[in-house]
C-alpha cells in the first residue's frame, strides 16, 4: 500500500462490493484532506448509482490526478476509518487473488473483512453493562426487599460479587436481567459500568492432557516440520487414518506457541471445530477462537479482533479463515486438505488451500497439509519435490489398519439395500458389545416418488432434478436450488393414491434398521439431523455412551471423527463415482471409502469393511482393497498424465447462466469464435456444453473449458475472455462466472 500523504487535490480509487472489475475515482473533499491521512485499506462512504444511493467501499490507491474529468468525480461522503482496517499482508494477498481467479476486486476485499465492517460499523469490541453494588447497596439489608424478590436476589448477588461486579455472562448463569438492576439503579444501591468485551467466545477451563509418546513416524515428522518452523516450507503429511496426524499438530504447535507464535488451523466443516476445539484445549492452555458461518456477526467481528490484536493464539477456522488478520501468524495447518469444501463454489471462486499457500509464502512461515487421502494436486506437488512429503503408514498405539472385504451384490435379494451377509455381520458386531457404521451418501427418505399407474415422477419446478423425499419432514425438497413443497399422497397426473418411492436414502435406512435392531441406538448424522446447532456434538456424545449403538450417515461421518467403539464400517453403495463423468469422480470416491473405512477399529479391536458392490472385480475397487489409496493414487495420476488432465494442465471453466438455454448456449459460442484468433497454439477450447443439470434455480447453464500447459498463457487467455463478457453482457439478463483451477466441470 501507498501510504504517502494526500493533498488536498487527491483522488481515490475505491473498490465498491459489486460485480465489476474496475475501481471508482472519487476526490476528496478539501476539509476532509486537511484533517486526515487517507490511505488505501481505509474504509469510506461514497456516492454510488442514482439518487442519494451511497455505497461503503475500501481505498485501493492514491493518486494527484483522475483518468475522468475532475467536473465528474463525485466527492468521498465520509471516512469510516482512523487507520486501515486491512493489513498491508492481507492487502497484497486480496490483490493476489483477486487477479489469480479473475474476479472483480471489490468483491474479493469485501469477501476478506467481517459482515459488520462490510455494513460500516467500527472495528471495535462490543461493550457490556456491569452491574457494582454502591455503598449504600453493601449495607442495605436483604429484607427489606422482601416484597419485590427480583431485587432482593438481584441485589444479593451483587453483594456476593462486590469486589469483581456481575458480568452479562454470569447474570445469564444467575438468571438475572438488566431491567431489575435498572430498578436498583434508580434507589442508588446499584451502579452500572460500560466495559468493552476481549474474552474468546470460547472461555474454558484447562484440562492438561498429558501427549502420548510418538512412534518413530511421528517423531520424524515433528523433527521435520520444527526444523523448517522459520521459513516458507510446504509439507504434506500423508498419514493413513488413525495414525496420530493431529499429535504431530499438537506438537509443532506447542512449539511456536512457546516462541509467542498464533497458528491457523483450518478444517473443512463445522462440524469438525468443536472436536478439534476440545482436542486443542485440553491440550493448551491459551485462548482459542473459532471461526466459522455458524456464529453471527457480532461472534465473527470479536474473534476477527482477538485475533488481529494478538490475543487469541489458536485460531480454528472453516474456508473463510484464511483471510482472518492475524498479529503473529507462525504457521497454517490445513487438515483433510483433500476436502473439496475447500474450495468456494459460488461467487468468489477461491481454493482455501491454495490461498494459505500463497499467503505463508508471502509471510515466509510454513504450510502443513494434512491428510489419510491426498488430493493429486497435492501429491503430484510432493513428487515433484515442491513439497516435503511425510508419511504415516503406522496406526497410533495398538491400533490395526481394517480389512476390507467385498461384498458381492450381483443377484442377490436386497433387504432395503442390505444384503443377508452383511445384516448377519452387523448382528455379530452388536452381540460383541461393539459399535456399526453405516455410510450412505444420500440424505433423505428417498430419492424419488414414483407414481405406480402413470409412471410420473416428482420433479423441481427450478430444475433439472428429481424432488427428494423426506418422510419425517413430510416434504419434498430440491437438494440443488432448495425449494420444497408438501409431500403428495395421491398422482397430479393421472390421480392415483399408489405413489411409492425409489431408491434409499439415510432416513430410510435409520427406520429399516430400527425394525432389524429394535433394542440397539440407530444415530442418525446427515445435514438434516445436525441443523439445530450443537446438534452433532449432543449426537456424538451419544455414541460415546452407548457400547452398542448403529451410526448412519452421510459424507459428514467420513471427517476425522473419532469413535473409538466402531470396529464395522458397512459402504452400502461403493459403487457411485465409478462411473462418473467427471474426471475427478474416482478420486472422490476412492477418497470417501477411504475415509469411511478408516473410523473402524481406531482403538485396540480390530475393524472390518464391507464394501457392497456390484463390480467387485472392477480394476479401482479391486486396488483399493488390497494395495491401498497411495497405489490407487499413483496409477490415478499417471492417467491423467496420459490424458493431459489436472494437475499435469492448468484449467478454467467459464460457466453462463441464462432463462433461455439457448442464450446461454450462444454467449459461450460467441466467446469461442472471437477468443480464439488470440489463443496460443498449446490452449485447448472444450464446448461450449451443457451441465449435467442444465437447467438449476430456473436458469439454463452452459460452459466452456480452456486448458493448457502453461499457466500464463491460461490467464491471459482468461483475462481477455473476461473483458469480452463483461462488454458484451452489460445489456442482456444473462450471468457469467470464471471458475479458475475448477473441482467441478460439468
Amino acid at each position: 500500500m501507498d501510504e504517502t500523504l494526500l493533498t488536498q487535490d487527491a483522488f481515490v480509487k475505491v473498490a465498491l462490493n459489486v460485480p465489476l472489475r474496475s475501481t471508482f475515482d472519487y476526490k476528496i473533499p478539501k476539509a476532509l484532506a486537511y484533517r486526515h491521512a487517507i490511505r488505501p485499506g481505509m474504509r469510506v462512504k461514497v456516492p454510488f448509482g442514482k439518487g442519494d444511493r451511497h455505497a461503503i467501499g475500501l481505498v485501493i490507491a492514491t493518486s494527484a490526478s483522475s483518468d475522468y474529468p475532475e467536473a465528474q468525480v463525485k466527492p468521498i461522503t465520509a471516512l469510516l476509518d482512523d487507520s486501515p482496517i486491512i493489513s498491508q499482508e492481507l492487502f497484497d494477498l486480496c490483490h493476489w487473488a483477486a487477479r489469480y481467479y479473475h474476479h472483480p476486486i471489490g468483491e474479493v476485499f469485501f469477501h476478506a473483512l467481517p459482515v459488520s465492517l462490510r455494513k460500516g460499523e467500527r472495528p471495535e469490541f462490543r461493550t457490556e453493562t456491569w452491574w457494582f453494588v454502591t455503598e449504600q447497596g453493601l449495607h442495605t439489608e436483604l429484607e427489606s426487599l422482601n416484597r419485590a424478590k427480583l431485587q432482593k436476589a438481584f441485589l444479593e448477588a451483587a453483594q456476593q460479587h462486590a469486589d469483581h461486579g456481575l458480568s452479562p455472562h454470569l447474570m445469564s448463569v444467575l438468571e438475572l436481567n438488566n431491567n431489575t438492576a435498572k430498578s436498583l439503579e434508580k434507589k442508588g444501591l446499584l451502579r452500572s459500568e460500560q466495559r468493552s468485551f476481549k474474552h474468546a467466545p470460547e472461555t474454558h477451563a484447562h484440562q492438561r492432557q498429558v501427549p502420548p509418546t510418538l512412534n518413530e513416524e511421528q517423531t520424524v515428522a515433528t523433527k521435520t516440520l520444527l526444523a523448517h518452523s522459520d521459513e516458507f516450507h510446504v509439507a504434506l503429511l500423508d498419514g493413513i487414518t488413525g495414525s496420530g496426524k493431529t499429535e504431530v499438530f499438537l506438537r509443532v504447535i506447542d512449539a511456536l506457541l512457546k516462541a509467542d507464535k498464533q497458528i491457523l488451523v483450518m478444517v473443512p466443516e463445522i462440524g469438525l471445530t468443536p472436536q478439534t476445539l476440545r482436542r486443542f484445549e485440553s491440550r493448551f492452555n491459551t485462548d482459542i477462537v473459532l471461526m466459522h458461518s455458524n456464529m453471527t456477526d457480532r461472534e465473527r467481528l470479536d474473534a476477527w479482533l482477538m485475533v488481529e490484536q494478538g490475543d487469541a493464539k489458536i485460531i480454528i477456522g472453516t474456508r473463510s479463515s484464511v483471510f482472518i488478520p492475524t498479529a503473529k501468524l507462525g504457521l497454517i495447518i490445513i487438515d483433510e486438505e483433500h476436502d473439496a469444501s475447500y474450495k468456494q463454489h459460488e461467487g468468489f471462486r477461491y481454493h482455501a488451500r491454495d490461498l494459505a499457500i500463497k499467503r505463508a509464502q508471502g509471510l515466509n512461515i510454513p504450510v502443513l497439509l494434512a491428510s489419510a487421502t491426498p488430493s493429486y494436486e497435492s501429491l503430484a506437488n510432493a513428487l515433484q519435490k515442491r513439497y516435503h512429503w511425510l508419511k504415516l503408514r503406522q496406526r497410533a498405539g495398538d491400533a490395526q489398519v481394517p480389512e476390507m472385504e467385498r461384498v458381492d451384490l450381483r443377484g442377490q435379494v436386497l433387504k432395503q439395500g442390505f444384503s443377508e451377509y452383511t445384516l448377519e455381520r452387523m448382528r455379530q458386531t452388536l452381540e460383541r458389545k461393539e459399535q456399526v457404521l453405516v455410510f450412505l451418501n444420500r440424505r433423505g427418505y428417498a430419492p424419488t416418488l414414483m407414481c405406480h399407474q402413470c409412471g410420473w415422477i416428482a420433479d423441481c419446478d427450478h430444475c433439472d432434478a428429481n424432488l427428494t423425499v423426506h418422510k419425517r419432514a413430510n416434504k419434498l425438497h430440491c437438494h440443488h436450488c432448495d425449494s420444497h413443497k408438501a409431500l403428495l399422497h395421491q398422482c397430479p397426473e393421472c390421480g392415483s393414491d399408489e405413489l411409492f418411492t425409489v431408491g434409499e436414502g439415510t432416513e430410510q435406512i435409520e427406520g429399516v434398521l430400527n425394525q432389524y435392531f429394535k433394542q440397539t441406538p440407530i444415530l442418525r448424522i446427515d445435514r438434516d439431523s445436525t441443523q439445530r446447532k450443537s446438534a452433532l456434538t449432543q449426537i456424538t456424545q451419544k455414541i460415546h455412551e452407548h457400547d452398542q449403538a448403529i451410526l448412519v450417515g452421510t459424507q459428514m461421518l467420513a471427517k476425522g471423527h473419532h469413535f473409538p467403539n466402531v470396529t464395522l464400517v458397512v459402504i452400502m453403495d461403493a459403487d457411485v463415482g465409478l462411473f462418473s463423468s467427471d474426471f475427478r469422480g474416482m478420486e472422490r470416491t476412492a477418497q470417501l471409502i477411504t475415509q469411511v473405512a478408516g473410523r473402524a477399529g481406531r482403538a485396540s479391536k480390530r475393524g472390518h469393511v464391507l464394501l457392497q458392490t456390484y463390480h467387485p472385480e472392477h480394476n479401482a475397487i479391486e486396488c483399493l482393497c488390497s494395495q491401498g489409496y497411495e497405489a490407487f493414487a499413483m496409477d490415478g495420476l499417471r492417467e491423467r498424465q496420459q490424458l493431459a488432465l489436472p494437475p499435469f494442465q492448468h484449467q478454467a471453466v467459464i460457466r453462463a447462466e441464462s432463462q433461455h438455454e439457448q442464450q446461454a448456449m450462444g454467449l459461450l459460442m460467441q466467446l469461442r469464435n472471437d477468443l480464439s484468433v488470440h489463443l496460443s497454439d498449446d490452449l485447448q477450447m472444450v464446448g461450449p456444453y451443457a451441465a449435467i443439470i442444465v437447467r438449476k434455480a430456473g436458469q439454463h447453464r452452459a460452459l466452456l473449458s480452456l486448458k493448457s500447459p502453461q499457466r500464463g498463457n491460461l490467464h491471459a487467455s482468461i483475462a481477455l475472455a473476461a473483458q469480452w463478457l463483461e462488454q458484451n453482457t452489460k445489456n442482456q439478463r444473462i450471468r457469467f462466472a470464471i471458475d479458475v483451477d475448477p473441482l467441478e466441470t460439468f
